[in-house]
């Protein structure tokens, strides 16, 4: 069995705008656009090289879509993450993980700030002590950001209906997002493929991503297609663009913040957690059922090879045919994906292969892995007879060749 394993460096790799600063200048430029074009008929962005100021151009004057182009403005309007992150200094970071900590920073002081008085009591009773908390945590600056989110409440919110206006205004981001990348990022042309994975045999993927770049360049094996119906599983959800915020079921949330008692004893904020969201929104989880078709070949796979090798080898010189293989492409290695990846990857036989783009890059991936796997555990899979981890470097990606 050889699965792959994509992130977002995987979109990246192939020119999609897929960071989430590539998402919130879209998001900008909507703004920008629907307030020029509500006093006057912006004639000069027809003939711009802007591809965000063409896809609204067609959008409010060619009739491309009049359905989309209100559903945006729904989604965006007055919602309180987006103008927090336009206002926010993070704003300039690129990571989707940095997006995620941000939304935790501001969800984690709230609820402690709830857990001080009640869900029923305003906000505004608090509001002196909660400001002077957040500057001290983050500094004159960024409680420009808070403010940005304080100021469009109601004088007389309570600390529940600011929990529930947080998560309809999160919903309403992931579905404008789910808008983006099917209606604009995945509509741009792609020039670029990977050799890498080209050169794959590749039956089951594992996507940590909401677009489906995998399956318009490559392809799964032959004996995969004949097997299966579906070899890709959507961890985060699948981005599909008649969808509605009820039926939209895109992982975006945070980490457990609580501490292992609190955790299932305090609630109130459990919709914006990742796991709650995966269980919530049905999500893939088929990667369970590829892990323990491996476990349970181990006999097999262990019957082939003492017919074929009578003296015991060393794991990593068995043939490839003889193992099952892992790739991993384009995924960070972060540590919030610690449950899923310590059980692909710590698999006596499972082969694991990353790819990293530069050093740098090298460096984040090991320091990674240490967090999700352990020092020891790392130094034993990547030497000796022991080594079932490797670091390949990725190939230069290569212009697609006109049919």
């Amino acid at each position: 069995m050889n699965i792959l394993v994509i992130g977002n460096g995987f979109d990246l790799a192939h020119g999609l705008p897929t960071k989430y600063t590539d998402f919130l200048e879209w998001i900008t430029k909507y703004q920008q656009f629907y307030s020029y074009s509500t006093r006057k008929r912006a004639a000069g962005y027809r003939e711009t090289n802007d591809s965000i100021l063409k896809y609204f151009n067609k959008l409010f004057y060619d009739n491309m879509n009049k359905d989309i182009c209100d559903e945006i403005y729904r989604l965006v309007y007055d919602n309180i993450w987006i103008q927090y992150f336009q206002q926010c200094k993070m704003y300039k970071k690129e990571n989707w993980i940095d997006f995620e900590s941000e939304i935790s920073e501001v969800i984690q002081l709230f609820d402690k700030e709830m857990h001080k008085h009640s869900e029923n009591d305003t906000f505004r009773e608090a509001i002196n002590d909660y400001h002077m908390e957040f500057y001290c945590k983050r500094g004159r600056k960024d409680i420009i950001a808070i403010q940005s989110i304080i100021r469009n409440l109601p004088e007389e919110i309570t600390f529940k209906e600011i929990r529930n206006r947080f998560l309809d205004d999160l919903n309403r981001l992931i579905r404008v997002l789910e808008i983006y990348l099917c209606d604009y990022a995945e509509k741009l042309v792609i020039e670029k493929k990977s050799p890498d994975i080209q050169g794959l045999e590749v039956d089951f993927i594992l996507s940590f991503n909401y677009t489906h770049i995998f399956s318009k360049l490559y392809s799964v094996s032959s004996q995969s297609k004949k097997e299966i119906a579906d070899p890709f599983d959507y961890l985060h959800g699948e981005a599909k663009i008649n969808n509605t915020i009820e039926t939209n079921n895109m992982v975006l949330g945070i980490d457990e913040y609580l501490p292992k008692k609190r955790k299932n004893e305090e609630t109130e904020f459990i919709a914006f957690k990742k796991f709650y969201q995966r269980i919530y929104k049905q999500t893939g989880n088929e990667y369970k059922r590829w892990v323990e078709i491996i476990k349970n070949h181990m006999q097999e796979i262990d019957d082939k090879i003492k017919k074929q090798y009578p003296v015991q080898i060393p794991y990593n010189k068995i043939p490839n045919k003889c193992r099952n293989q892992l790739f991993i492409f384009g995924h960070s290695l972060d540590i919030t994906d610690k449950d899923v990846l310590r059980e692909m990857i710590l698999n006596d036989n499972v082969y694991t292969t990353i790819y990293y783009p530069d050093k740098k890059e090298l460096g984040r991936k090991i320091a990674n892995l240490v967090k999700i796997i352990g020092q020891d555990e790392l130094i034993r899979r990547t030497g000796g007879n022991t080594k079932t981890i490797q670091f390949v470097l990725q190939k230069p990606m290569e212009k697609i060749k006109d049919s």
